[in-house]
């Protein structure tokens, strides 16, 4: 009953990632002889090693799991397009609610600030709850608001519900990549995370060309560009109540269900509610999202991944400012939203290099037969760390020096700093729900909490940097130049002792340690 393609072959493990993955699904760890392992066809051992039970996530058909992927990996895409499909528009909003274009446009970029925080109330809850009714409940939030911001009459009731929006939206970012982690095996976790990374990456830039096209139609306008959004979060919801069942998966729970518990409406539905740990607190599993923040191998490529793309909002939000009407480019809002396919090509080509190697680099080491550890993945960040840094150089100097006949060059620049960001999110997110597995969902937590927070000041003064006497070249060489500053002191050390840094445990317990 377990995993379909599946043999089993007699192999000593060879980490204690294996010894745990063995306890945490049920098998016999005080075995001195060779254990079974079960692996793939072609002799790939699977980590983490799969029950016997065919409601374990592990064992899925993969129909049902690839549904449940597609689904998932579409909250990113949900999410984030809502926040740019209102952004092509920034001078028809400030004529509606008569204020700066540049004022306006936080309306489509404050929202960000929400994806770093709101994670915190979600993530325990999801723990006490289970993660189906956590992203049904969070959508249904997320719906209601986009409404209100169709509806909204004045400029603190468009920010208000934006806001709202983005409260509801977050549950999904950090939800969707832990239940993608529940469902696959190490060797395929490179190219599944790798669409969600993809679409994490292209949306805001899907949402601007949707949201130009909208906007441009004098009959729609921006206000269907946030119907159209709200309409977006109802399928979503739909399709997540259909196909996205409770992907948290405890042995011990499923062993005490009786034959007749299993064929409940509820336990039908897709719904199983986790048991927490003996002794757990409401108070323990609301503290548990702050614990991965000790955890160096977390928090230092977290760290250095958001410096890497901290422009992201400002260059999806400055678009309409440096392209639309008032700019030496004089573009209308529809071809501001043009100018998004720059990102959309750069994150299908980012996601066509970086899913599959993340996958040939893991399969070439479990076939060799060395111990596998997650920091091979790192030296796949310096191809992102290149093509960013060239990106936003070219972006920034483009932008200040071309003619406005030639505006597809610093189109070029964006695409290729996109190119970049899907690298970079697509090897860190991989890295990091290796590293500590059964934590995947907090060490998102660490990441949307980095990236947000790091994304969500340059809006504000990124236009007013380039308005000055330097011109837009002066930031973007500042942007550019942060990753390279940062990359030897939060990536190569885990590169060099990675594994030894990261199985020290969490930074107090070591400082603590070596007194």
């Amino acid at each position: 009953m377990g995993h379909p393609g599946v043999m089993e072959v007699q192999e000593q493990p060879s980490s204690e990632d294996i010894r745990s993955d063995n306890e945490k699904h049920g098998h016999d760890n005080n075995k001195p002889e060779a254990t079974y392992l079960k692996a793939t066809k072609d002799g790939i051992p699977l980590h983490p090693q799969p029950s016997d039970d065919p409601e374990d996530p592990l064992n899925w058909s993969p129909l049902r799991k690839h549904a449940a992927l597609v689904v998932l990996a579409m909250e990113s895409l949900i999410i984030k397009f809502s926040n740019t499909v209102i952004a092509p528009g920034a001078h028809t909003l400030a004529a509606q609610f008569d204020t700066p274009a540049s004022t306006a446009s936080y309306i489509g970029s404050a929202p960000s600030v929400l994806y770093a925080f709101a994670p915190f109330l979600w993530i325990p809850l999801s723990h006490r709850m289970g993660r189906r009714p956590v992203l049904l409940i969070s959508h249904l939030i997320a719906l209601v608001a986009a409404i209100g911001v169709g509806r909204a009459e004045s400029y603190s009731q468009a920010l208000g519900c934006r806001m709202l929006m983005g409260f509801g939206g977050s549950a999904g970012l950090c939800i969707s990549t832990a239940g993608i982690s529940d469902m696959f095996f190490l060797h395929e976790k490179g190219t599944r995370l790798g669409v969600n990374g993809m679409l994490f990456v292209v949306a805001p830039y899907i949402g601007g060309v949707i949201g130009g096209a909208i906007q441009q139609n004098k009959s729609l306008g921006w206000r269907w560009a946030m119907y159209i959004a709200a309409i977006c979060y109802a399928v979503q919801l739909v399709l997540q109540f259909l196909l996205v069942p409770e992907t948290i998966y405890d042995k011990d729970v499923a062993a005490r269900e009786t034959p007749e518990q299993k064929k409940t409406l509820y336990r039908r539905l897709g719904f199983r509610t986790p048991t927490p740990a003996p002794g757990e607190t409401w108070a323990d599993t609301f503290r548990m999202p702050f614990s991965m923040f000790a955890y160096p191998a977390v928090v230092l490529p977290c760290f250095w991944a958001s410096v890497c793309i901290m422009t992201e909002v400002a260059n999806t939000a400055g678009l309409s400012l440096n392209f639309g009407t008032g700019t030496r480019f004089g573009f209308s809002v529809q071809q501001v939203g043009f100018c998004f396919f720059a990102g959309l090509i750069g994150s299908a080509l980012g996601e066509v290099c970086a899913g599959p190697l993340c996958d040939f680099v893991v399969k070439r080491s479990l076939r060799s037969g060395k111990e596998w550890v997650p920091e091979k993945l790192l030296k796949l960040f310096i191809s992102g760390l290149f093509t960013t840094f060239a990106g936003l150089l070219i972006y920034g100097f483009t932008i200040e020096y071309v003619k406005p006949s030639q505006w597809a060059a610093p189109l070029v620049g964006l695409g290729l700093f996109v190119f970049g960001q899907e690298i970079v999110v697509t090897v860190l997110l991989a890295y990091m729900t290796e590293c500590y597995r059964d934590r995947a969902v907090e060490c998102t937590i660490v990441f949307q909490f980095f990236l947000n927070l790091m994304c969500f000041p340059p809006p504000f003064y990124t236009p007013l940097w380039i308005a000055k006497h330097g011109g837009a070249k002066v930031p973007y060489i500042v942007y550019a130049l942060l990753p390279v500053v940062f990359f030897p002191l939060c990536i190569m050390p885990f590169m060099w002792k990675g594994e030894a840094i990261r199985n020290r445990g969490p930074m107090l317990a070591f400082w603590k340690k070596s007194q």
